[in-house]
């Protein structure tokens, strides 16, 4: 009662969902002013309007543990016959994670690749029908499934979906807050529960008692100021005490009865209730609302058939609720009082019982973890637990499991034969939380106390790994050379030997690093090991193909690229080929680019981590040398919206910021660029992409008007390098630009120094792309047209879009100092064509400027700046993707089929929506009909 306003709102949003366009709602009030019955009204009365309903409530238990509370919701665990389910909880297990490096942030790091398995499960769900979530007390929610709904709300403009969240009043600077009170497009509605007014309380007075309330009654209900549940509570406990007098028309309370606390009328019910009814609930209190009745069985030791009577004397007092398999109390004030009365040392006692029966029973690590975690452990069990469940909780719950490690490793003896064991685990877990200077250290002094023979091999890793990660190539290089003694096995030292050319590498001694990859590439086919021999390759490869980029390079990468994913770590396989990727992309091999980044595609969404953004920046950049710029900005944000601050942001952010001074939106580059992270990691694979930023600074300076900087930043970076690479072998794509800018300051001497250097690149390669740079060198300093266009014939064979318009500029301009005006026009319309298809205004502003010096205009007076709004602004995939909308598939459907991340296929969705000023995947649908029928262009495959 007193909340038809907010039904009515949440039946609003319900028809909007009906409608194809989602909506997120918050229903936020204190303790017992109804939030769960608003969330339970609404979900019955959408579930009897047709929409698909899940239910989730999130326990104080389970913060700890990470996806708990969405995993519960979206019943991954009640339904494992179902494959969709399935393949998220194999994603959650985290198999493919265990061993690898963590990220400071947990969202960028082992929980990215769930993250993107749950949202592509509820986007497969809403093709099935409208969905709709109800999520209550999400004050008490793991801050992984918080991650999860931030990323649903924001999509549920693009989904038949709607998300309905209730909690507590929070921290302001709280996630749930943030979550609940963020504007998303104005699809977020935020109801706030007010205290019932006085006609809604004597209304609920009445109902309760069955007739109007007496003067007295109204008084003290009065002190409930307001509040449902209050009021509720003191009615029944008046009842109870047959304190309430009943006339013809009122109900009065008895003098001399004052108004009790809540708590107070919260646990008058448990005051009829027998002692041994009691302990069983104290025990459930415990044992939190994920406990199924079995477990509680186990735990209170009673046989089934008689904890079923006890639970359904518990129902009939109104102190538990039938949920089916699950208990559920009636409200959780009686669940904390409950525990509260039962003192701390019980509590920790009958957590460490339920953790012992859930082992027993084989439930999944997590709870027992959690149990654990908030009793008083018995050493003996705890470690015994721990040596074999340490590895798939550390998978599943990193945090959790370092907690755990570290108190099994106080409790424990360090002479006991398993004390190695744990220390291994610890470190593991340190390394997998993003803790790496922790982890070394760990693992550097498990090493130092001479543990066993068995498991040193595995600390050295550790400390290798840990070290490499946190930017210091050096120390694990020094760790990897440590370990090759003649009394380690053979196939452990080759996989050292071909780690530390990894490490040279890194540190930038390209000539070491190839030598030694050398010989343990020829120790490797001797040992017949493919992990060692895949590092080993993979040097060779990145070395050749800096310094002489051919096709040698690319069959070494592929040669590392065919050994199979089950002979190494599925992580290092993943990473093989995404450098194989770069290497195909730099050598204008397309569509070996696109066809192995369309096999990566499930892997990387699986493995996570520092692979999800790489995968996107691979294919931000495939698509940004093609001019397919809109695309290269899908990617960039799904590669952005992977997680935390991951060191790849900065090369993704580059690339944005590349295209926004292209297209003559400077302060969103100026932006982009001041986001960039400050600090520069030179020992991974981030390193690679530092000429990015470097490229955006530059064109913005030339943007700014400030060339003689720009040149000057990239002179001194082709001769020092960019952090350890050569800056003559990783910059050898900016010759043409170098050479520009050397001319337009005179630099002759220079602009000869960089064009020679173009020329030996193209002589290693013989890629169109690196062709064409060498010609469009020789052109501008020879001032030769017809050079120009032959840059022109291997741009657009490559294809270079950019490329080619500017070295079309650049002929035209030539041709007009030579007279040829006619000539020159036509290469000026041919290159504003390319420069207008691919947005890039300023580029056209330049070239345009360029040729009227030179009295050259325009050939023809088209349209030749991209619309950016209606169906003309959509871009070749986003038809694509407008079609399969049309059809009906979700978005991992149309993922599957073009081959794309889900999470750019939610961006092209939202793009679309944007476009063409929609709310809704229906209207998309009508659209692209309604354009089929009517005989206009269908997407084209």
């Amino acid at each position: 009662m007193g909340r038809a306003a907010e039904m009515a709102v949440l039946s609003r949003l319900a028809d909007s969902t009906l409608a194809g366009e989602g909506q997120a709602a918050f229903v936020v009030g204190e303790a017992g002013l109804g939030k769960t019955t608003v969330l339970e009204q609404a979900a019955a009365a959408a579930e009897r309007r047709g929409l698909q309903v899940l239910q989730g409530s999130a326990q104080d238990l389970e913060e700890a543990w990470p996806f708990a509370f969405i995993s519960r919701c979206l019943r991954l665990e009640e339904s494992p016959s179902d494959a969709r389910r399935a393949r998220v909880a194999e994603v959650l297990r985290g198999d493919a994670r265990y061993g690898v490096p963590g990220a400071k942030s947990e969202a960028a790091g082992a929980y990215a690749a769930t993250i993107e398995a749950m949202i592509g499960l509820v986007e497969d769900l809403c093709a099935q029908g409208p969905l709709a979530l109800f999520l209550d007390d999400l004050q008490w929610a793991d801050s992984a499934s918080v991650a999860v709904l931030h990323k649903l709300v924001r999509s549920v403009h693009q989904l038949p979906l709607l998300v309905v969240g209730a909690h507590r009043p929070v921290s302001r600077a709280g996630e749930v807050d943030h979550l609940s009170r963020s504007p998303i497009a104005g699809n977020r509605t935020l109801l706030e529960l007010a205290p019932l007014d006085t006609e809604a309380v004597a209304a609920l007075l009445a109902d309760l008692c069955g007739r109007s309330a007496g003067p007295r009654l109204r008084r003290m209900a009065e002190g409930a100021a307001g509040n449902p549940l209050y009021l509720t509570e003191l009615i029944a406990a008046l009842r109870r005490e047959h304190a309430i007098e009943t006339g013809e028309t009122t109900a009065d309370v008895a003098a001399g009865y004052s108004l009790p606390p809540l708590t107070a009328l919260v646990t008058h019910r448990l005051r009829h209730l027998r002692d041994d009814v009691l302990q069983v609930l104290r025990v459930a209190s415990v044992l939190g609302a994920s406990c199924t009745t079995a477990e509680l069985a186990a735990a209170v030791d009673l046989p089934l058939r008689d904890l079923l009577a006890v639970i359904g004397e518990a129902e009939a007092a109104g102190v538990l609720r039938d949920t089916g398999q699950h208990l559920r109390f009636r409200h959780e004030l009686i669940r904390h009082a409950l525990y509260d009365a039962v003192p701390g040392s019980v509590r920790a006692m009958l957590h460490m019982r339920a953790a012992q029966c859930l082992a027993e029973a084989g439930a999944a690590p997590e709870r027992v973890a959690e149990h654990l975690l908030n009793g008083l452990p018995s050493p003996d069990f705890l470690i015994t637990w721990l040596e074999g469940s340490a590895a798939r909780l550390t998978t599943r719950a990193p945090t959790m499991a370092l907690r755990l490690l570290t108190t099994a490793l106080e409790l424990g003896d360090p002479t006991a034969a398993g004390y190695a064991n744990l220390r291994l685990h610890h470190a593991l877990a340190q390394l997998s939380c993003g803790l790496l200077a922790e982890a070394e250290e760990s693992a550097r002094c498990a090493l130092a106390k001479a543990p066993d023979p068995g498991w040193e091999c595995l600390m050295r890793w550790i400390v290798i790994q840990a070290a490499f990660a946190r930017g210091r190539p050096d120390l694990a290089l020094a760790e990897a050379r440590a370990g090759c003694r003649p009394d380690v096995p053979e196939i452990e030292a080759v996989r050292l030997q071909a780690f530390s050319a990894v490490c040279l590498f890194a540190l930038g001694d390209l000539t070491e690093a190839g030598a030694v990859a050398s010989r343990a590439r020829r120790a490797a086919d001797k040992a017949g090991d493919s992990q060692a021999l895949a590092g080993a390759l993979h040097v060779l490869a990145a070395k050749r193909f800096l310094e002489t980029p051919d096709a040698e390079a690319v069959e070494l990468a592929r040669q590392a690229s065919r050994l199979t994913p089950d002979t190494m770590h599925p992580a290092q396989w993943v990473g093989l080929q995404l450098a194989l990727v770069n290497y195909y992309v730099d050598l204008d091999l397309g569509h070996d680019a696109q066809r192995t980044l369309a096999a990566l595609r499930i892997p990387v969404e699986r493995t996570g981590g520092m692979f999800l953004p790489w995968y996107h920046l691979s294919c931000a950049l495939l698509a940004f040398h093609a001019g397919r710029w809109d695309d290269a900005l899908a990617e960039i944000a799904s590669g952005l919206d992977c997680g935390g601050q991951d060191a790849l942001s900065r090369a993704l952010r580059a690339v944005a910021a590349l295209i926004a001074v292209h297209r003559g939106r400077r302060p969103l580059a100026e932006a982009h660029l001041t986001a960039l992270l400050t600090e520069v990691d030179h020992s991974t694979v981030a390193a690679f992409y530092e000429y990015l930023p470097l490229c955006a600074g530059v064109l913005l300076d030339e943007a700014r008007g400030d060339a003689r900087r720009a040149y000057s930043r990239l002179a001194e970076a082709f001769d020092s390098g960019v952090g350890h690479l050569p800056g003559q072998l990783i910059l050898g794509f900016l010759t043409p630009d170098l050479v520009r800018l050397a001319l337009a300051h005179g630099d002759q001497a220079n602009a000869q120094r960089y064009a020679a250097a173009a020329q030996r690149r193209a002589d290693h390669s013989g890629g169109l792309y690196h062709l064409g740079d060498a010609y469009r060198c020789q052109g501008l300093l020879s001032g030769d047209p017809d050079l120009l266009m032959e840059a022109v014939r291997c741009y657009r064979n490559a294809p270079r879009p950019l490329n080619a318009a500017h070295a079309l500029t650049d002929a035209a301009e030539l041709l007009a100092r030579r007279g040829r005006l006619d000539d020159a026009r036509v290469l000026l319309d041919q290159a504003l064509d390319t420069f207008a298809r691919m947005g890039a205004v300023r580029d056209a502003a330049q070239a345009t400027s360029r040729l009227r010096a030179v009295a050259v205009r325009r050939g023809s007076h088209r349209t030749r700046t991209g619309s950016r709004d209606g169906w003309e602004a959509l871009t070749h995939t986003e038809r694509l993707v407008a079609e399969h909308v049309a059809e009906g598939c979700s978005n991992p459907e149309i993922a599957s089929r073009l081959s794309i991340a889900r999470s750019t296929v939610s961006t092209h969705v939202s793009s679309i929506l944007r476009k063409l000023a929609m709310t809704s995947r229906v209207e998309i649908a009508a659209e692209v009909t309604r354009r089929q029928k009517s005989g206009g262009p269908p997407p084209q495959d």
